[in-house]
C-alpha cells in the first residue's frame, strides 16, 4: 500500500488538535518553513507497540504515552498533523523510515549506525536504567559485583545489549517485557532487575508492586528523540521549533502523569486492609490474645512507618532525580534546549522590567563530525564534555551555558548595558579558549567554532526568535571562514526576493 492509500484509509485523525495554535505558529515558523508545513499536510509516524510509559498502544488502538503527548504539543505549536499507522516491532518501524514509507518515528534513541541514515532531534526526555532488589536484599546495586547473580532485563531493550557487552559476569534472564522482569523479582524468582527507571515507576503503579527499592544504575541513558527522514531537514527545524515551545509546566505535567512515583506498601492495598479488619474482630473475642495482638500490632505498625518513612525518602529522591533529567543533558550536565529556553523567557521579562540587555550566543563546533568519524563517539563524547567545562568556566555566575544537542551550545549573557560590544567581547574571550589543545585519549585536538550573536530587544523580544535569529547569524559567520562570530543583521532575502524601491 502506497503513502496516499495510508492516509485516504487511516484519516487525519490528529488534525483537530492544531487549529488552536495558527496564531502562535504565524510567528513561530519562517514563511520558508510555513510553505513546508502547508506543501506537507499530513505526516506519517510509527509509535513504538510496548515501551511504557514512553510510547505504547492501549487495548482500543491508540497510541499513549508520554511520546503521545508531545507530539500533540509540537502538533499543537507548529501545525504539523501526525498520523500513526499500525504499529510493528522497533526494528521493522526504522526499515520503514528508511525506506520513506513513514516520515517520523517516536522514542528513538540516536545510535552511530542509525544517524547514517535517519535524524533526529534534540532529546525530549532522558531516563537512566537502574538496578531494581527487594526492600529487605541490601546487596549493592553495582553490576561490576553482581557476579553470577540472576539479572532480569527485557530482551529487546538496549539496556540488554547495553549489560550483557559491559558486564558479562553477570547471569542474565531475558523476559518478553519489563513488567514480567518486576514480577519476577517480586517473587524472588531472580535477584534483581535492570529497567528504564521511568518504565519501573509506570510499571510499580499500575501492576500495584510493592516491596522494591532502587539498588543503582547500569551507567546506561535512554534519551530519547523523534526520528524523521533523513531527506527532509526542514520538518527538522520546524520539530525543534515546537519541542522548543513546550513550556516548563507541560513538561512538568507530562512526568505526573506517566511517570508517578506512588509505589503502594503492601499493607495499604485495600484487599489486605480487609483481611487485617476480618482478623482483628475474631481476635477481640479473647481478651488474652487481644492484648498479644496488640504488642504485635504495635510493633507492626512502628516497622510499617518505618518502611513508609524509608519508602517516602526514595520517592523523593527519584523526584528529584527525574526533574534533574528533564532539565539536563545527560552527557555535559548543562541545561537542555527546553529548560534554557523557560529560564530565557525569566531573563526577558527581568530585563524588559530594568532596562538592559540580553545576548544569545548560538555556538557550532567546527568540523566536530571529523573528530567522531575519525576518533569515534566515546572520544566525541569526552571532548564534548571537555568543551562544556571550559566554556563554562569563562562565563560570569549570571550567564547561563545550555547544550542544543549535538555539537551545538547557546550561551545567554543577561544584564548587559551595551549589549553587542560586551557579546563580543564576550564571543572573543571564548574563541580565545577554545585555541588551548583539548586532551582525549592520547590525542590532542584543537578546535573551533562558528557563533551567532541575537541582542534583546533589537534582534527579537521572545525565546524562540532570539535563537532562530542568533543561529541565522551563526551560519553566516560560517560563510565568512569559520572560527569567527556575526551579529544578527536581519533576516536573510529570499532567493529572486527585490530590494525595494530607495
Amino acid at each position: 500500500m502506497n503513502r496516499r492509500d495510508v492516509i485516504a484509509r487511516m484519516g487525519a485523525t490528529l488534525a483537530g488538535l492544531a487549529g488552536g495554535a495558527a496564531s502562535a505558529q504565524d510567528t513561530l515558523l519562517t514563511a520558508e518553513e510555513q510553505a513546508w508545513v502547508d506543501k506537507h499536510p499530513v505526516l506519517l509516524f510509527a509509535p513504538e507497540r510496548d515501551f511504557p510509559p514512553f510510547s505504547f498502544v492501549d487495548s482500543q488502538g491508540q497510541h499513549r504515552g508520554l511520546s503521545a503527548d508531545v507530539l500533540d504539543l509540537v502538533q499543537a505549536h507548529t501545525g504539523l498533523k501526525f498520523q500513526a499507522v499500525a504499529a510493528s516491532d522497533r526494528g521493522n518501524d526504522i526499515d520503514r523510515l528508511k525506506r520513506r514509507e513513514v516520515d517520523l518515528l517516536t522514542s528513538l534513541r540516536p545510535t552511530t549506525e542509525r544517524e547514517q541514515s535517519i535524524s533526529f532531534t534534540s532529546a525530549y526526555v532522558s531516563s537512566p536504567a537502574v538496578v531494581l532488589r527487594r526492600r529487605g536484599d541490601h546487596r549493592t546495586g553495582d553490576l561490576a559485583k553482581m557476579q553470577g547473580e540472576r539479572l532480569a532485563v527485557d530482551r529487546s531493550s538496549a539496556a540488554e545489549t547495553f549489560v550483557r557487552d559491559t558486564y558479562p559476569d553477570v547471569t542474565l534472564v531475558q523476559v518478553d517485557e519489563a513488567a514480567q522482569g518486576l514480577r519476577d523479582l517480586v517473587f524472588g524468582d531472580v535477584d534483581a532487575c535492570a529497567v528504564n527507571l521511568a518504565t519501573a515507576s509506570y510499571v510499580i503503579e499500575r501492576d500495584r508492586l510493592g516491596g522494591l527499592r532502587v539498588a543503582g544504575e547500569t551507567g546506561y541513558f535512554s534519551t530519547l528523540t523523534l526520528g524523521y527522514r533523513k531527506d527532509w531537514p526542514m520538518l527538522g527545524r520546524v520539530l525543534e521549533k515546537g519541542l522548543a515551545q513546550i513550556s516548563e509546566a507541560e513538561r512538568a505535567q507530562m512526568i505526573a502523569r506517566w511517570i508517578p512515583l506512588t509505589d503502594i506498601a503492601w499493607w495499604q492495598r485495600p484487599e489486605v486492609q480487609r483481611v487485617l479488619g476480618t482478623a482483628s474482630i475474631g481476635t477481640g473475642l479473647l481478651m488474652g490474645g487481644l492484648l498479644l495482638w496488640n504488642r504485635a500490632l504495635r510493633r507492626a505498625v512502628a516497622q510499617r512507618t518505618d518502611a513508609l518513612q524509608k519508602e517516602l525518602a526514595e520517592r523523593q529522591r527519584l523526584e528529584t532525580r527525574l526533574r534533574t533529567l528533564a532539565e539536563h543533558d545527560p552527557l555535559t550536565g548543562l541545561v537542555n534546549r527546553a529548560a534554557l529556553t523557560e529560564a530565557l523567557r525569566r531573563s526577558l521579562a527581568l530585563a524588559a522590567r530594568q532596562k538592559w540587555s540580553v545576548a544569545v550566543v548560538f555556538i557550532d563546533l567546527d568540523k566536530f563530525k571529523a573528530v567522531n568519524d575519525s576518533l569515534g563517539h566515546a572520544a566525541g563524547d569526552e571532548l564534548l564534555r571537555q568543551i562544556a567545562s571550559r566554556l563554562q568556566g569563562c562565563l560570569r555566575e549570571s550567564d547561563l551555558l545550555g547544550r542544543l544537542g549535538g555539537d551545538e551550545f547557546i550561551v545567554v549573557a543577561e544584564a548587559l548595558h551595551d549589549g553587542p560590544r560586551n557579546a563580543m567581547e564576550l564571543t572573543d574571550k571564548l574563541l580565545m579558549q577554545m585555541k588551548r589543545p583539548f586532551l582525549v585519549g592520547d590525542q590532542s585536538l584543537t578546535m573551533g567554532f562558528s557563533a551567532g550573536i541575537s541582542i534583546f530587544p533589537g534582534d527579537g523580544d521572545t525565546p524562540e526568535s532570539l535563537i532562530a535569529n542568533a543561529d541565522a547569524a551563526m551560519y553566516r559567520a560560517k560563510e565568512q571562514g569559520r572560527y569567527r562570530a556575526a551579529l544578527y543583521q536581519g533576516p536573510t532575502p529570499l532567493p529572486g526576493a527585490k530590494e525595494p524601491d530607495a
